[in-house]
């Protein structure tokens, strides 16, 4: 459990290599609001878009991060650290590495982890966890095929007490290397894991999903309030059926599909909520005949808006795009856009031209070409 405030008070001044300011006038900063004071340290601290880290790593050698905010901001000066400390909002959001090492923690790692997370209040969490392979110095989501250390389990360990306040965790974890079999997770909004680690989680409110590694059959059908669903791999087979899983879906992401050499399904499929898609361009379209087709193929999207892929458009590719969304009963296609890494000007204008059959407008990269033809 979270340790009390007044027994211990690990993030303070103690043996700090900064000493607190003592000056006979006050400087301008310190005669903020304290309202104010607050927002300025919230601006710092959610001025990246990553959580901020509570460990600093040196091969599997782990210490506190005292030299980034919000910690550092507890080592300036007595009123900071008082300050810093009731404001909820500064310790909500956290980055935790696990180093992989086989040497048990020092006392004061732990501590300082329960620390940051009574300091967070009754805040919902946000969780970014992420293991180092041992003998690799890069911070990365994907498991070894080694177990967790000791030290690292202590540390779940610890956040798993918090479970309840977990609003969005990102990590990814085979399910029997969690302490529980199952964690209790009402307030969950957005997950990135595994598919395997799905079941590990209440999912009933979840509204956002990564599943990081591929699956091969229909996730569990616990999300049914799930709106966005982002795959890293999956076949066409899997996105087809995900309109029955998930009903009310807004936004398919899938960065590769598998089973290119799948038939076309005969069968009609519904998503009566999907307004975004977006979908790999394949690199050889010989190999892969039945794209996209095969994801298209008696396909309904009522109120599909945006169709995104990711790729350079060619003369092949967009003849396939065109044929296979003019038999999709798509009433509302407002734009096809081509997430490429070549400028915008090598995109042939006369090559995705046809898509305007389908399509109102076309895009590369959000920037809009133009074409001389026009959708009726």
């Amino acid at each position: 459990m979270p340790l009390p405030y007044q027994k211990t008070d690990t993030l303070s001044l103690n043996d700090s290599i900064f000493s607190p300011i003592h000056m006979q006038h006050q400087s301008h900063i310190h005669q903020l609001p304290v309202e104010l004071f607050q927002q300025i340290l919230l601006l710092i601290v959610n001025d990246v878009s990553n959580c901020p880290s509570i460990f600093k790593l040196i091969n599997t050698r782990i210490s506190g991060n005292f030299s980034s905010p919000p910690l550092v901001f507890t080592r300036v000066c007595r009123l900071w650290r008082i300050i810093a400390h009731s404001t909820t909002g500064l310790w909500s959001r956290i980055h935790v590495a696990l180093s992989g090492g086989d040497e048990p923690l020092k006392p004061f790692l732990p501590c300082l982890l329960q620390c940051w997370l009574a300091r967070s209040g009754s805040r919902p969490l946000t969780l970014h966890i992420n293991r180092i392979r041992p003998g690799h110095a890069k911070c990365t989501g994907l498991l070894g095929h080694t177990s967790l250390s000791q030290a690292d389990s202590q540390l779940l360990e610890i956040l798993q007490t918090e479970s309840r306040r977990w609003e969005t965790v990102v990590g990814v974890f085979r399910g029997n290397e969690w302490p529980s079999s199952k964690l209790d997770t009402p307030q969950l909004r957005a997950l990135e894991c595994g598919s395997s680690m799905l079941e590990k989680f209440n999912t009933s409110n979840l509204r956002r999903l990564f599943i990081s590694i591929g699956i091969t059959t229909s996730p569990f059908p616990t999300c049914k309030k799930l709106q966005h669903l982002y795959l890293q791999y999956a076949s066409s087979t899997i996105i087809r059926s995900l309109s029955v899983t998930f009903p009310l879906l807004e936004t398919i992401a899938v960065q590769h599909v598998a089973g290119g050499h799948e038939g076309t399904s005969s069968h009609l499929v519904t998503y009566p909520c999907l307004e975004s898609l977006t979908l790999p361009l394949p690199l050889d379209l010989d190999k892969n005949p039945h794209w996209p087709t095969a994801i298209f193929d008696g396909l309904n999207l009522p109120v599909l808006r945006k169709l995104t892929l990711v790729g350079h458009p060619t003369k092949l590719g967009v003849d396939r795009i065109v044929a296979a969304l003019e038999v999709t009963a798509t009433c509302n296609l407002q734009v096809i856009d081509f997430r490429t890494f070549k400028p915008k000007d090598e995109v042939d204008v006369e090559v995705v031209e046809p898509l305007l059959s389908v399509a109102r407008e076309i895009s590369v990269c959000s920037a809009v070409l133009r074409c001389r033809a026009s959708r009726d």
